[in-house]
Protein backbone atom coordinates (compact mmCIF):
# COMPACT_ATOMS: atom_id res chain seq x y z
CA UNK A 1 0.00 0.00 0.00
CA UNK A 2 1.33 3.43 -0.92
CA UNK A 3 1.56 6.64 1.58
CA UNK A 4 0.14 8.62 -1.16
CA UNK A 5 -1.46 8.24 -4.27
CA UNK A 6 -1.64 11.16 -7.19
CA UNK A 7 -4.14 10.60 -9.72
CA UNK A 8 -5.86 12.40 -12.81
CA UNK A 9 -2.96 15.27 -12.61
CA UNK A 10 -1.21 16.65 -15.81
CA UNK A 11 2.36 15.82 -14.87
CA UNK A 12 5.40 18.27 -16.48
CA UNK A 13 8.24 16.46 -14.82
CA UNK A 14 10.58 19.15 -14.86
CA UNK A 15 12.91 17.52 -17.61
CA UNK A 16 11.84 19.79 -20.25
CA UNK A 17 9.41 17.51 -21.75
CA UNK A 18 5.94 17.82 -22.59
CA UNK A 19 3.29 16.96 -20.03
CA UNK A 20 1.89 14.01 -19.85
CA UNK A 21 -1.50 11.63 -17.93
CA UNK A 22 -0.21 9.48 -15.63
CA UNK A 23 -0.15 8.69 -11.97
CA UNK A 24 2.03 8.33 -8.46
CA UNK A 25 3.00 6.50 -6.15
CA UNK A 26 4.63 7.22 -3.31
CA UNK A 27 5.93 5.31 0.30
CA UNK A 28 8.63 6.44 2.65
CA UNK A 29 8.80 9.44 1.27
CA UNK A 30 10.06 8.48 -2.49
CA UNK A 31 8.28 8.40 -5.93
CA UNK A 32 7.70 4.19 -6.11
CA UNK A 33 6.01 3.80 -9.48
CA UNK A 34 4.55 6.16 -12.07
CA UNK A 35 1.96 4.45 -14.85
CA UNK A 36 -1.10 5.43 -16.51
CA UNK A 37 -3.04 2.18 -14.17
CA UNK A 38 -1.79 2.22 -10.30
CA UNK A 39 -3.66 -0.91 -8.53
CA UNK A 40 -1.82 -0.59 -5.32
CA UNK A 41 -4.20 1.05 -2.92
CA UNK A 42 -3.24 4.37 -0.39
CA UNK A 43 -3.59 5.81 2.76
CA UNK A 44 -4.50 9.25 0.94
CA UNK A 45 -5.35 9.72 -2.14
CA UNK A 46 -5.14 13.08 -4.21
CA UNK A 47 -7.48 13.97 -6.95
CA UNK A 48 -5.38 16.35 -9.17
CA UNK A 49 -7.50 16.54 -12.16
CA UNK A 50 -7.26 19.83 -13.12
CA UNK A 51 -3.95 20.64 -12.00
CA UNK A 52 -0.44 20.75 -12.56
CA UNK A 53 1.60 17.78 -11.03
CA UNK A 54 5.18 18.52 -11.12
CA UNK A 55 8.66 18.55 -8.56
CA UNK A 56 8.95 21.06 -5.47
CA UNK A 57 10.53 24.08 -7.09
CA UNK A 58 13.85 24.81 -6.18
CA UNK A 59 14.95 28.42 -4.78
CA UNK A 60 18.64 28.17 -5.83
CA UNK A 61 19.26 31.91 -4.76
CA UNK A 62 17.41 32.31 -1.00
CA UNK A 63 18.38 33.79 2.38
CA UNK A 64 15.83 31.93 4.94
CA UNK A 65 18.91 30.74 6.98
CA UNK A 66 18.24 34.29 8.52
CA UNK A 67 14.55 32.92 9.52
CA UNK A 68 13.70 29.65 9.55
CA UNK A 69 15.24 29.38 12.89
CA UNK A 70 11.92 31.83 14.13
CA UNK A 71 9.58 30.83 11.37
CA UNK A 72 10.18 26.85 10.45
CA UNK A 73 7.10 26.43 8.88
CA UNK A 74 8.54 28.16 6.14
CA UNK A 75 5.75 29.77 5.20
CA UNK A 76 6.50 32.49 2.35
CA UNK A 77 7.90 29.72 0.54
CA UNK A 78 6.46 26.85 0.62
CA UNK A 79 3.10 27.98 -0.21
CA UNK A 80 4.62 29.07 -3.92
CA UNK A 81 5.56 25.38 -4.33
CA UNK A 82 8.99 25.64 -2.79
CA UNK A 83 10.33 22.49 -1.51
CA UNK A 84 14.08 23.12 -1.44
CA UNK A 85 16.11 25.92 -0.87
CA UNK A 86 19.67 26.69 -1.20
CA UNK A 87 20.69 29.42 1.44
CA UNK A 88 24.06 31.16 2.74
CA UNK A 89 23.87 33.27 -0.42
CA UNK A 90 24.91 36.63 -1.03
CA UNK A 91 28.40 36.63 1.01
CA UNK A 92 26.31 36.90 4.11
CA UNK A 93 25.65 33.45 7.18
CA UNK A 94 24.99 33.10 10.68
CA UNK A 95 28.58 31.92 10.79
CA UNK A 96 31.39 30.77 10.65
CA UNK A 97 31.30 32.42 14.31
CA UNK A 98 34.36 33.57 16.29
CA UNK A 99 33.25 35.15 19.85
CA UNK A 100 35.67 37.96 19.91
CA UNK A 101 34.29 38.91 16.78
CA UNK A 102 30.54 38.38 17.62
CA UNK A 103 29.42 41.31 17.48
CA UNK A 104 30.93 41.98 14.25
CA UNK A 105 29.02 39.62 12.77
CA UNK A 106 25.97 40.27 14.23
CA UNK A 107 26.42 43.92 12.77
CA UNK A 108 26.91 42.55 9.61
CA UNK A 109 23.86 40.10 9.27
CA UNK A 110 21.61 43.09 10.98
CA UNK A 111 19.44 43.60 8.00
CA UNK A 112 18.62 40.07 7.75
CA UNK A 113 18.08 39.35 11.20
CA UNK A 114 14.98 40.18 13.21
CA UNK A 115 14.36 40.50 17.18
CA UNK A 116 16.67 37.25 17.83
CA UNK A 117 16.56 37.76 21.53
CA UNK A 118 16.10 33.88 22.55
CA UNK A 119 19.43 32.72 24.72
CA UNK A 120 19.89 29.77 22.63
CA UNK A 121 20.53 32.35 19.71
CA UNK A 122 24.22 32.82 18.45
CA UNK A 123 25.49 29.84 20.52
CA UNK A 124 26.37 27.61 17.38
CA UNK A 125 30.63 27.79 16.15
CA UNK A 126 29.58 27.14 12.04
CA UNK A 127 26.86 27.71 9.72
CA UNK A 128 26.40 24.34 8.85
CA UNK A 129 26.27 23.85 12.93
CA UNK A 130 23.43 26.20 12.80
CA UNK A 131 21.78 24.61 9.55
CA UNK A 132 21.83 21.62 11.95
CA UNK A 133 19.91 23.00 14.93
CA UNK A 134 16.97 24.19 11.80
CA UNK A 135 16.36 20.85 11.39
CA UNK A 136 16.66 19.49 15.00
CA UNK A 137 13.67 22.46 15.55
CA UNK A 138 12.15 21.16 12.71
CA UNK A 139 11.86 22.72 9.10
CA UNK A 140 9.15 22.55 6.04
CA UNK A 141 11.46 22.69 3.59
CA UNK A 142 14.66 21.25 2.78
CA UNK A 143 17.69 23.52 2.87
CA UNK A 144 21.15 23.19 1.61
CA UNK A 145 23.65 25.53 2.26
CA UNK A 146 26.44 27.53 1.16
CA UNK A 147 29.00 29.65 3.61
CA UNK A 148 29.10 33.12 3.06
CA UNK A 149 32.41 34.47 2.42
CA UNK A 150 31.92 37.70 4.08
CA UNK A 151 30.93 36.03 7.30
CA UNK A 152 34.23 33.99 7.27
CA UNK A 153 36.57 37.17 6.42
CA UNK A 154 34.23 38.85 10.01
CA UNK A 155 35.25 35.79 11.90
CA UNK A 156 38.90 36.59 10.96
CA UNK A 157 39.65 40.19 10.36
CA UNK A 158 36.51 41.83 11.17
CA UNK A 159 36.05 44.78 8.87
CA UNK A 160 39.41 45.87 8.51
CA UNK A 161 40.56 47.20 5.01
CA UNK A 162 43.61 45.58 4.33
CA UNK A 163 45.11 42.23 2.41
CA UNK A 164 45.16 39.34 4.65
CA UNK A 165 48.55 37.95 6.19
CA UNK A 166 49.51 34.64 5.51
CA UNK A 167 47.92 33.12 8.83
CA UNK A 168 44.35 35.16 8.13
CA UNK A 169 44.54 33.65 5.13
CA UNK A 170 44.85 30.32 5.53
CA UNK A 171 42.57 30.81 8.53
CA UNK A 172 39.88 31.93 6.51
CA UNK A 173 40.89 28.68 4.51
CA UNK A 174 40.30 26.79 6.87
CA UNK A 175 37.11 27.90 8.18
CA UNK A 176 35.81 27.81 4.36
CA UNK A 177 37.12 23.94 4.35
CA UNK A 178 35.79 23.35 7.66
CA UNK A 179 32.43 24.00 6.74
CA UNK A 180 32.67 21.99 3.08
CA UNK A 181 33.40 19.05 4.95
CA UNK A 182 30.32 19.01 6.81
CA UNK A 183 28.34 19.25 3.59
CA UNK A 184 28.15 23.03 2.47
CA UNK A 185 27.21 23.40 -0.93
CA UNK A 186 30.22 25.64 -1.63
CA UNK A 187 30.84 29.77 -1.08
CA UNK A 188 28.87 32.88 -1.57
CA UNK A 189 30.73 36.11 -2.41
CA UNK A 190 28.30 39.57 -1.96
CA UNK A 191 30.86 41.80 -3.75
CA UNK A 192 28.60 44.83 -3.30
CA UNK A 193 29.23 45.20 0.30
CA UNK A 194 32.41 45.64 2.98
CA UNK A 195 34.11 43.25 4.06
CA UNK A 196 33.72 41.51 0.57
CA UNK A 197 34.37 43.83 -1.75
CA UNK A 198 37.74 44.93 0.34
CA UNK A 199 39.22 41.55 -0.99
CA UNK A 200 41.59 41.12 -3.74
CA UNK A 201 40.71 39.37 -6.79
CA UNK A 202 43.22 36.82 -6.30
CA UNK A 203 42.41 36.45 -2.55
CA UNK A 204 39.25 35.44 -3.84
CA UNK A 205 40.54 33.02 -6.80
CA UNK A 206 42.44 31.37 -3.77
CA UNK A 207 39.13 31.17 -1.55
CA UNK A 208 37.36 29.84 -4.71
CA UNK A 209 40.15 26.96 -5.57
CA UNK A 210 39.22 25.55 -1.52
CA UNK A 211 36.01 25.31 -3.11
CA UNK A 212 36.63 23.66 -5.86
CA UNK A 213 38.74 21.02 -4.35
CA UNK A 214 35.22 20.01 -2.97
CA UNK A 215 33.24 20.33 -6.17
CA UNK A 216 31.28 23.15 -4.77
CA UNK A 217 29.58 26.26 -5.97
CA UNK A 218 30.45 29.76 -6.08
CA UNK A 219 27.35 32.27 -6.22
CA UNK A 220 28.35 35.55 -6.87
CA UNK A 221 26.18 38.62 -5.85
CA UNK A 222 28.70 40.78 -8.69
CA UNK A 223 30.20 43.88 -7.20
CA UNK A 224 28.21 46.16 -9.42
CA UNK A 225 24.92 45.55 -11.54
CA UNK A 226 24.50 49.18 -13.19
CA UNK A 227 27.19 51.58 -14.40
CA UNK A 228 30.18 48.75 -13.80
CA UNK A 229 27.73 45.54 -14.72
CA UNK A 230 30.18 44.56 -17.79
CA UNK A 231 33.21 44.80 -15.70
CA UNK A 232 31.21 43.15 -12.85
CA UNK A 233 30.50 40.49 -15.13
CA UNK A 234 34.46 39.80 -15.93
CA UNK A 235 35.59 39.92 -12.36
CA UNK A 236 33.33 37.20 -11.48
CA UNK A 237 34.07 35.03 -14.66
CA UNK A 238 37.40 35.35 -14.07
CA UNK A 239 37.12 34.10 -10.47
CA UNK A 240 35.36 31.39 -11.68
CA UNK A 241 38.02 30.91 -14.18
CA UNK A 242 41.43 31.15 -12.50
CA UNK A 243 39.92 28.46 -9.39
CA UNK A 244 38.25 26.25 -12.18
CA UNK A 245 35.07 26.00 -9.61
CA UNK A 246 31.45 26.21 -10.58
CA UNK A 247 29.92 29.77 -11.18
CA UNK A 248 26.83 30.52 -10.16
CA UNK A 249 25.86 34.72 -11.08
CA UNK A 250 22.68 35.80 -8.71
CA UNK A 251 20.18 37.58 -9.85
CA UNK A 252 21.67 39.05 -13.13
CA UNK A 253 20.31 42.46 -13.98
CA UNK A 254 21.17 46.01 -15.42
CA UNK A 255 20.37 48.66 -12.66
CA UNK A 256 18.98 51.95 -13.38
CA UNK A 257 17.86 54.29 -16.03
CA UNK A 258 21.26 54.60 -17.94
CA UNK A 259 22.16 51.04 -18.09
CA UNK A 260 18.80 49.67 -19.47
CA UNK A 261 19.01 47.74 -22.69
CA UNK A 262 22.54 46.55 -21.31
CA UNK A 263 21.23 42.76 -20.41
CA UNK A 264 21.70 41.63 -24.03
CA UNK A 265 25.29 42.17 -24.31
CA UNK A 266 26.41 40.72 -20.33
CA UNK A 267 24.25 37.88 -21.83
CA UNK A 268 26.41 37.21 -24.94
CA UNK A 269 29.60 37.66 -22.36
CA UNK A 270 28.09 34.93 -19.76
CA UNK A 271 27.44 32.78 -22.98
CA UNK A 272 30.81 33.14 -24.04
CA UNK A 273 32.38 32.08 -21.27
CA UNK A 274 30.55 28.89 -21.38
CA UNK A 275 31.22 28.35 -24.85
CA UNK A 276 34.60 28.41 -23.62
CA UNK A 277 33.97 25.45 -21.22
CA UNK A 278 33.16 27.53 -18.27
CA UNK A 279 30.14 26.16 -15.60
CA UNK A 280 28.74 29.02 -15.37
CA UNK A 281 24.72 29.94 -14.98
CA UNK A 282 23.12 32.82 -12.96
CA UNK A 283 19.78 33.05 -11.42
CA UNK A 284 17.27 35.57 -11.78
CA UNK A 285 13.66 37.30 -10.01
CA UNK A 286 10.52 38.21 -11.74
CA UNK A 287 10.75 41.64 -10.64
CA UNK A 288 11.80 45.46 -11.53
CA UNK A 289 12.88 46.27 -8.10
CA UNK A 290 15.90 45.47 -6.13
CA UNK A 291 16.21 44.94 -2.08
CA UNK A 292 19.36 46.33 -0.59
CA UNK A 293 20.61 48.84 1.90
CA UNK A 294 20.91 52.48 1.89
CA UNK A 295 24.41 53.00 2.29
CA UNK A 296 24.58 51.71 -1.79
CA UNK A 297 23.90 55.11 -2.18
CA UNK A 298 26.79 55.98 -0.26
CA UNK A 299 30.32 56.85 -1.97
CA UNK A 300 32.63 53.55 -2.20
CA UNK A 301 35.03 55.22 0.19
CA UNK A 302 32.67 55.50 2.69
CA UNK A 303 30.83 52.27 1.96
CA UNK A 304 33.60 49.79 2.08
CA UNK A 305 34.52 51.49 6.48
CA UNK A 306 31.93 48.83 7.05
CA UNK A 307 28.67 49.82 8.93
CA UNK A 308 30.19 50.53 12.66
CA UNK A 309 32.96 53.01 10.74
CA UNK A 310 30.86 54.56 8.54
CA UNK A 311 28.77 55.54 10.85
CA UNK A 312 31.18 57.31 12.92
CA UNK A 313 32.48 59.46 9.97
CA UNK A 314 29.17 60.13 9.40
CA UNK A 315 29.52 62.29 12.15
CA UNK A 316 32.38 64.58 11.64
CA UNK A 317 31.26 67.80 9.73
CA UNK A 318 33.34 67.44 6.88
CA UNK A 319 33.40 63.84 6.14
CA UNK A 320 29.37 64.23 5.67
CA UNK A 321 30.25 67.52 3.50
CA UNK A 322 32.85 65.43 1.40
CA UNK A 323 30.11 62.51 1.10
CA UNK A 324 27.28 64.48 0.16
CA UNK A 325 29.46 66.61 -3.26
CA UNK A 326 30.37 62.88 -3.74
CA UNK A 327 26.70 62.15 -4.02
CA UNK A 328 25.96 65.11 -6.20
CA UNK A 329 29.48 64.56 -8.72
CA UNK A 330 27.66 63.43 -12.01
CA UNK A 331 30.87 62.51 -12.93
CA UNK A 332 32.11 60.28 -10.45
CA UNK A 333 33.77 57.51 -10.67
CA UNK A 334 32.62 55.49 -7.85
CA UNK A 335 29.65 53.90 -10.08
CA UNK A 336 27.03 56.48 -8.65
CA UNK A 337 23.34 54.70 -8.57
CA UNK A 338 21.82 57.76 -8.53
CA UNK A 339 22.45 58.68 -11.93
CA UNK A 340 19.28 58.23 -14.12
CA UNK A 341 17.41 57.65 -11.24
CA UNK A 342 15.29 59.56 -9.02
CA UNK A 343 15.07 59.69 -4.77
CA UNK A 344 11.44 58.49 -5.31
CA UNK A 345 12.53 55.13 -7.06
CA UNK A 346 14.26 53.79 -3.41
CA UNK A 347 11.63 52.31 -0.75
CA UNK A 348 12.23 51.93 3.10
CA UNK A 349 11.89 48.62 4.24
CA UNK A 350 12.35 48.64 7.68
CA UNK A 351 13.55 50.90 10.58
CA UNK A 352 14.46 49.80 13.99
CA UNK A 353 14.59 53.66 15.88
CA UNK A 354 11.02 53.84 17.15
CA UNK A 355 10.81 57.81 15.82
CA UNK A 356 11.85 56.34 12.32
CA UNK A 357 9.21 53.70 12.04
CA UNK A 358 6.88 55.94 10.21
CA UNK A 359 9.07 56.07 7.08
CA UNK A 360 8.51 52.62 6.58
CA UNK A 361 7.25 52.18 3.22
CA UNK A 362 7.84 55.44 2.12
CA UNK A 363 10.05 56.62 -0.07
CA UNK A 364 13.51 58.83 -0.02
CA UNK A 365 12.36 62.20 -1.74
CA UNK A 366 8.83 61.93 0.82
CA UNK A 367 10.91 61.32 3.92
CA UNK A 368 13.74 64.51 3.15
CA UNK A 369 10.65 66.30 2.71
CA UNK A 370 8.75 65.39 6.01
CA UNK A 371 12.32 66.06 7.45
CA UNK A 372 12.65 69.42 5.42
CA UNK A 373 15.91 68.23 4.13
CA UNK A 374 17.99 67.51 0.68
CA UNK A 375 17.43 63.40 -0.23
CA UNK A 376 21.17 63.03 0.25
CA UNK A 377 21.09 64.92 4.00
CA UNK A 378 17.92 62.62 5.27
CA UNK A 379 19.72 59.32 3.90
CA UNK A 380 23.12 60.50 5.80
CA UNK A 381 20.70 61.39 8.99
CA UNK A 382 18.75 57.83 8.55
CA UNK A 383 22.11 56.29 8.23
CA UNK A 384 23.41 57.69 11.25
CA UNK A 385 20.42 56.97 13.41
CA UNK A 386 19.65 53.92 12.10
CA UNK A 387 23.32 52.42 13.24
CA UNK A 388 24.34 52.22 9.50
CA UNK A 389 21.96 49.28 8.40
CA UNK A 390 18.36 50.13 6.47
CA UNK A 391 16.99 48.17 4.26
CA UNK A 392 15.45 49.53 1.04
CA UNK A 393 14.05 48.38 -2.38
CA UNK A 394 15.18 50.37 -5.54
CA UNK A 395 12.62 50.20 -8.41
CA UNK A 396 15.67 50.24 -10.99
CA UNK A 397 14.84 47.61 -13.46
CA UNK A 398 13.09 47.25 -16.69
CA UNK A 399 10.73 44.71 -17.84
CA UNK A 400 11.65 43.78 -21.30
CA UNK A 401 15.40 43.73 -19.86
CA UNK A 402 13.83 41.18 -17.01
CA UNK A 403 12.04 39.20 -19.89
CA UNK A 404 15.11 39.03 -21.97
CA UNK A 405 17.01 37.24 -19.09
CA UNK A 406 13.96 35.45 -17.96
CA UNK A 407 13.89 33.12 -21.38
CA UNK A 408 17.46 32.76 -21.90
CA UNK A 409 18.40 28.92 -21.52
CA UNK A 410 20.70 29.56 -18.40
CA UNK A 411 18.42 31.31 -16.27
CA UNK A 412 17.28 29.42 -13.02
CA UNK A 413 14.53 31.20 -11.48
CA UNK A 414 14.89 32.22 -7.34
CA UNK A 415 13.29 34.60 -4.70
CA UNK A 416 15.91 36.06 -3.60
CA UNK A 417 14.35 36.09 -0.32
CA UNK A 418 13.72 34.48 3.23
CA UNK A 419 10.89 32.32 4.55
CA UNK A 420 8.62 34.85 6.09
CA UNK A 421 4.97 34.98 7.33
CA UNK A 422 1.81 37.72 8.33
CA UNK A 423 2.81 37.26 11.47
CA UNK A 424 6.19 36.92 13.64
CA UNK A 425 9.20 38.80 13.33
CA UNK A 426 8.69 39.98 10.03
CA UNK A 427 5.01 40.57 10.33
CA UNK A 428 5.51 44.44 10.36
CA UNK A 429 8.38 44.88 7.59
CA UNK A 430 7.74 45.73 4.23
CA UNK A 431 9.64 43.18 2.62
CA UNK A 432 10.05 42.87 -0.98
CA UNK A 433 7.12 40.99 -2.57
CA UNK A 434 9.45 38.22 -4.15
CA UNK A 435 9.37 36.52 -0.48
CA UNK A 436 6.11 35.47 -1.58
CA UNK A 437 5.44 35.44 -4.99
CA UNK A 438 8.33 35.33 -7.38
CA UNK A 439 7.24 31.22 -8.69
CA UNK A 440 3.78 31.77 -8.85
CA UNK A 441 3.96 35.37 -10.50
CA UNK A 442 6.39 33.61 -13.05
CA UNK A 443 3.80 31.25 -14.25
CA UNK A 444 0.78 33.24 -13.84
CA UNK A 445 2.13 37.11 -15.07
CA UNK A 446 5.30 35.61 -17.14
CA UNK A 447 3.98 32.15 -18.60
CA UNK A 448 0.36 32.22 -19.05
CA UNK A 449 -0.48 36.35 -19.63
CA UNK A 450 2.55 37.49 -21.34
CA UNK A 451 3.79 33.95 -22.84
CA UNK A 452 7.40 34.26 -22.50
CA UNK A 453 8.33 30.78 -21.75
CA UNK A 454 6.56 27.13 -22.15
CA UNK A 455 4.71 26.04 -18.89
CA UNK A 456 7.45 22.65 -19.56
CA UNK A 457 10.02 25.72 -19.87
CA UNK A 458 9.53 27.57 -16.42
CA UNK A 459 9.38 24.30 -14.32
CA UNK A 460 12.27 23.41 -16.09
CA UNK A 461 14.19 26.44 -14.70
CA UNK A 462 12.58 25.74 -10.98
CA UNK A 463 13.59 22.56 -10.79
CA UNK A 464 15.79 19.94 -13.08
CA UNK A 465 18.11 23.21 -13.67
CA UNK A 466 18.75 24.15 -10.09
CA UNK A 467 19.30 20.31 -9.09
CA UNK A 468 21.92 19.70 -11.91
CA UNK A 469 23.64 22.95 -10.73
CA UNK A 470 23.61 21.66 -7.47
CA UNK A 471 24.35 18.36 -8.15
CA UNK A 472 21.09 16.96 -6.21
CA UNK A 473 20.91 12.88 -7.70
CA UNK A 474 17.81 12.56 -6.31
CA UNK A 475 15.35 15.77 -6.25
CA UNK A 476 14.04 18.40 -9.12
CA UNK A 477 12.46 15.37 -11.54
CA UNK A 478 9.52 13.67 -11.25
CA UNK A 479 10.83 10.05 -11.85
CA UNK A 480 10.58 6.64 -10.19
CA UNK A 481 13.71 6.63 -7.05
CA UNK A 482 13.38 10.20 -6.54
CA UNK A 483 12.41 11.95 -3.34
CA UNK A 484 8.59 12.86 -3.33
CA UNK A 485 8.87 16.77 -3.39
CA UNK A 486 5.82 17.44 -5.52
CA UNK A 487 3.93 20.78 -6.16
CA UNK A 488 0.10 20.71 -7.45
CA UNK A 489 -1.36 23.71 -8.74
CA UNK A 490 -3.69 24.72 -10.84
CA UNK A 491 -2.15 26.93 -14.07
CA UNK A 492 -5.29 28.69 -14.61
CA UNK A 493 -5.35 30.68 -11.58
CA UNK A 494 -1.75 30.59 -10.22
CA UNK A 495 -0.98 34.20 -9.67
CA UNK A 496 0.94 36.41 -6.85
CA UNK A 497 -0.71 38.45 -4.73
CA UNK A 498 2.14 40.09 -2.43
CA UNK A 499 2.58 43.70 -4.03
CA UNK A 500 5.06 46.41 -2.51
CA UNK A 501 2.41 48.19 -1.03
CA UNK A 502 0.94 44.87 0.86
CA UNK A 503 3.35 42.15 0.50
CA UNK A 504 2.05 39.83 3.37
CA UNK A 505 -0.24 38.14 0.88
CA UNK A 506 0.28 34.15 0.12
CA UNK A 507 -0.18 33.06 -3.72
CA UNK A 508 -3.03 32.17 -5.23
CA UNK A 509 -3.36 28.37 -7.32
CA UNK A 510 -0.86 26.07 -5.01
CA UNK A 511 -3.35 23.63 -4.27
CA UNK A 512 -0.91 20.51 -2.74
CA UNK A 513 2.61 20.67 -1.64
CA UNK A 514 4.72 16.96 -0.72
CA UNK A 515 7.89 17.18 0.60
CA UNK A 516 9.99 13.67 1.10
CA UNK A 517 6.25 12.46 1.27
CA UNK A 518 4.68 14.53 3.49
CA UNK A 519 1.76 16.73 2.69
CA UNK A 520 2.60 20.06 3.69
CA UNK A 521 0.21 22.10 2.04
CA UNK A 522 -3.27 20.66 1.34
CA UNK A 523 -6.18 22.04 -0.22
CA UNK A 524 -4.24 25.43 -0.31
CA UNK A 525 -3.61 25.40 3.71
CA UNK A 526 -0.35 24.63 5.71
CA UNK A 527 -1.23 21.64 7.44
CA UNK A 528 2.16 22.47 10.40
CA UNK A 529 3.84 18.99 9.07
CA UNK A 530 7.87 19.89 9.12
CA UNK A 531 9.11 17.15 7.04
CA UNK A 532 12.09 19.27 5.70
CA UNK A 533 15.48 17.88 5.37
CA UNK A 534 18.83 19.30 5.59
CA UNK A 535 20.78 17.79 2.29
CA UNK A 536 24.33 17.76 2.21
CA UNK A 537 27.10 18.40 -0.28
CA UNK A 538 27.66 15.10 -2.20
Amino acid sequence: MYDILIKNGEIIDGSGKASYCAQIGIKDGYIREISANIVCGAREIIDAKGYIVSPGFIDIDSHSDFSLYANPKAESKIRQGITTELVGNGGRTLGPVNKERLEDLKFYTSSYVQNKKEPNYWTWKSQMEFINILKERGIAVNIASLVGYGSIRVAVMGFDKRKPTTYEMDKMKYLLEEELKKGAFGMSLGLDNSPDSLATIDELVEMAKVVKKYGGIVAIHMREEGNYLFESINEALEIGRRAGVKLQISHLKAAHPQNWGKVKDAIRIINRAKQDGMDVDYDVYPYTAYESVLSDVLPTWIRQLGPEKMVKYLKEDHIRKKVIEDMLDLNSDWGNPMLGSSWDMIRVVSMKEPKNKKYEGMNIQDIAEDLNLTPQEAVIKLLIEEEGVIKIIFFAMLESDLIEVMKQSMAIFCTDGLAVAPYGDYENVKVHPRYYGAFPRILGRYVREKKILALEDAINKMTLLPAIKMNLKDRGLLEVGYKADITIFDKEKIIDRATFDDPHQYPLGVKWVIVNGQVVIRDGEHTGLLPGEIILRR
